[in-house]
């Protein structure tokens, strides 16, 4: 072969490779501009645009409308009843009850129009006519036009964003951002370092966020300052841009995309880097762990979660951004297949349910057409065909693996670890039905444990070693194996300032009523009650256990000068008395003298909390036969029993997995009194109080600690093998294991 007819293969292999690349790029580009969808703020109607724009009704589950002929690269549900509002090269009102176009703007140039706002509360949109212009319309069966403002072309227009109440316009031209006052007609700038590339405007309308090279502006509009700076970091190998994505519904919270492969979190007030999420794959070959792009992205509206189609495993993939953690797939086998493409995915305004279109996949039901999935069961419910007049229901599967109900009382599932080491501490919020867990991983794990689901994940530098929430579960305070005390508020997870105690590992927290004061007992022979607000050591306990072998003061005094480490804390809600623990006994202690309680007078000589508000506790009691107890609930206010439940004998509190271990008796009651749960050994037993009979009794391997959520709803049982089982009061039976998906064993 010559040369020349080498050359002539080679040409003719490129001109063919090109016109590959340009086809592959029509059809991505087709693709996106065919499927586009919005939810009504309730949830109920959706409007999506596959060959053509439909309108389905989800709570009955009806197609309302179609309307052919309509391409939208954006649409919008307009506050009028009825009402579509669809922007391409032309924009149009388009009422679908009536089949009939109101109103239409009608193309100026080769350019699409771009929607930059449409506010329901003055029924105003924003258009962006290419470089041309911005426009201002009122709404209505008449388009009316009442701004122009046009574009310097002279100027290299960077980026262009409206407020979404459609009063404010804010245009970057090279170091320069105008902001106009649509209102009043007002002009000003602001002068930023480098060449601004995205602005977006917060939900609250008073936040602009700047992106310039690598890092973020937080504009405050009013004033034209500058309130707050994030620095980003870079994309991986690409070296990517960062793009800005969503503000959080509340404008707390800023989601930039760094590349394809990774997401990161902003805190706006603070500018401080909250979550760095990487979607990362292990590649088994090299050893090392690469990143995995992901494609056709959304980010529900609070900011907290992404779905986005993985080009590694082809499936649809959730992450919870705040942690960075990687969740159970969306839908998993069913998309699990090289060639599945997936042309649309949207939340719902609450992020229970996703809109997906796929092509491929395993599911031939819902190949090709639009679904609703539900998030929870990890599975479709609804095929949206616009060519039946209802949705298809599908039948309703199992849910996935991650959180599948068991049938029998030892769940027999792939193993469900909450952490990666030993679990040191678990505590419930006494407000919301959530689970927090840590571990020597350093970890600390909130859960949702009726769903089996983690909701969030933070790293803590130091492991933590104890738990406590506030009597109003506003507060989450979490002591360190150094002694550093860290504390959250658990509505947003913010994080206060942290406190050091100087007691070396934190054995155990406690809140007096309120969340201002906090007990903490360490490694040092000392308790310190501390005020929060002040940060101010309000008084030290040293704790004297009356053993047998004290005499009178000789032992007293010996024991005041050494004092015994505490290992526990005890508080009785409703009353002003603090137990401390430690191996050689316990002491009362009157919060409001803080003096030492020989015997509270209506209390038996050994108790335990049931936690906060509760008006009983818990004791043992000796029976005719000296060689066994009782656990019972002890009602202090009328100084007697409420109820005698397990009898039990030492023997029963241990079992034999090789050396004997000595588990001991737990008790727990529901926040609403109705139900207790005992536990002696491995044997978990759930009583009626009101007839004071068993009702279901069941076995666990090691268990631990009982919990109730504060719904008393759910049983949540701890072990001392890293699992954490929750059991059903409904079904009287167990519901699953909570499981970190990321933790094989």
């Amino acid at each position: 072969m010559d040369g020349w007819t080498g050359q002539k293969i080679v040409k003719v292999a490129l001109v063919a490779f090109l016109f590959l690349i340009a086809l592959s790029r029509q059809d991505a580009v087709g693709a996106v501009s065919k499927t586009s969808a919005v939810f009504s703020d309730d949830g109920r109607l959706l409007l999506v645009q596959m060959e053509e724009l439909a309108v389905w009704d989800l709570e009955t589950k009806t197609l309302l409308a179609k309307i052919p002929d309509l391409p939208c690269r954006q649409i919008a549900l307009m506050k009028q009843d009825g009402w579509v509002l669809c922007v391409g090269h032309s924009v149009t009102i388009y009422d679908w009850r009536n089949r009939a176009a109101l109103a239409t703007i009608p193309s100026e140039s080769r350019e699409p129009y771009q929607l930059l706002a449409y506010s329901s509360e003055t029924d105003q949109l924003i258009l962006r006519h290419g470089n041309e212009a911005v426009s201002v319309w009122q709404l209505g069966k008449k388009l009316v036009p009442l701004k122009h403002i046009a574009l310097d072309q002279k100027k290299d227009v960077s980026s262009v964003a409206a407020s979404p109440d459609a009063k404010q316009l804010a245009i970057a031209q090279g170091h320069t951002i105008h902001l106009y006052d649509l209102r009043g007609g007002t002009i000003r700038d602001v002068a930023v370092e480098g060449i601004v590339r995205e602005l977006l405007f917060a939900p609250d309308n008073v936040t602009l966020a700047v992106n310039v090279s690598r890092a973020v502006l937080l504009i405050e509009t009013g004033g034209a300052t500058v309130a707050a700076r994030a620095a980003l970091p870079s994309a991986e190998e690409t070296g990517a841009p960062a793009t800005l994505q969503l503000f959080s519904r509340d404008s707390q919270r800023l989601v930039a995309a760094s590349g394809e492969s990774s997401y990161v979190l902003v805190d706006v007030s603070t500018g401080k880097l909250v979550a760095l999420t990487e979607f990362l794959y292990e590649d088994h070959e090299r050893g090392v762990r690469v990143p995995s792009h992901l494609h056709t992205v959304d980010i529900s509206a609070d900011g907290d979660y992404l779905v986005g189609q993985s080009d590694h495993l082809s499936t649809l993939q959730i992450w919870d951004l705040p942690t960075g953690t990687m969740l159970p797939d969306l839908c998993g086998h069913d998309c699990r297949q090289m060639g599945t493409r997936v042309t649309l995915v949207k939340w719902s305004p609450t992020a229970a349910k996703v809109l997906v279109v796929l092509q491929g996949g395993l599911n031939p039901e819902v190949d090709g057409k639009a679904s609703i999935w539900d998030v929870s069961s990890h599975s479709p419910e609804l095929v949206l065909d616009p060519g039946q007049p209802q949705a298809k229901v599908l039948a309703k599967r199992p849910a996935p693996q991650d959180l599948v109900p068991v049938a029998s009382p030892t769940p027999t599932a792939a193993p469900a670890f909450v952490h990666g080491m030993a679990v040191r501490a678990v505590a419930t919020s006494p407000s919301a039905n959530q689970l927090v867990t840590t571990s020597d991983d350093g970890f600390l794990k909130i859960w949702d444990p009726g769903q089996g689901m983690l909701l969030r994940q933070l790293k803590l530098l130091v492991p933590a070693s104890a738990l406590a929430f506030s009597s109003d579960g506003a507060i989450l305070a979490v002591g360190t194996t150094q002694g550093e005390i860290r504390l959250w508020e658990t509505h947003s997870w913010r994080e206060f300032p942290p406190y050091t105690s100087g007691q070396r590992q934190i054995n155990a927290l406690q809140f007096l009523p309120g969340n201002r004061v906090l007990v903490i007992a360490g490694e040092l022979p000392h308790v310190l009650v501390v005020d929060l607000v002040t940060r101010t050591v309000v008084k030290e306990l040293t704790h004297i256990s009356r053993s047998p072998a004290c005499v009178g003061k000789i032992c007293a005094k010996k024991g005041a000068v050494q004092g015994e480490i505490v290992e526990g804390l005890n508080f009785l809600d409703g009353k002003a008395w603090l137990t401390t623990i430690s191996r050689a006994g316990r002491v009362v202690w009157d919060s409001a003298t803080w003096r030492e309680v020989e015997k509270p007078a209506s209390l038996p000589e050994t108790w335990s909390s049931l936690g906060w508000n509760q008006p009983f506790i818990w004791t043992t009691t000796r029976t005719h036969d000296q060689q066994s107890m009782t656990l019972a609930i002890w009602d202090p206010k009328h100084n007697k029993l409420r109820a005698d439940l397990d009898t039990f004998t030492n023997r029963d509190t241990e079992v034999d997995h090789g050396p004997p271990v000595g588990l001991g008796t737990a008790m727990a009651v529901d926040p609403q009194q109705r139900w207790a749960a005992t536990r002696v050994g491995e044997y978990i037993s759930v009583w009626d109080l009101s007839t004071k009979a068993k009702r279901k009794t069941f076995h666990v391997r090691t268990p631990s600690h009982l919990h109730w959520t504060s719904d008393g709803k759910h049983l949540i049982v701890s072990t001392l093998n890293r699992k954490i089982l929750v059991w059903s009061l409904e079904t009287m039976a167990p519901a699953h294991y909570l499981r970190d998906p990321s933790i094989a064993r």
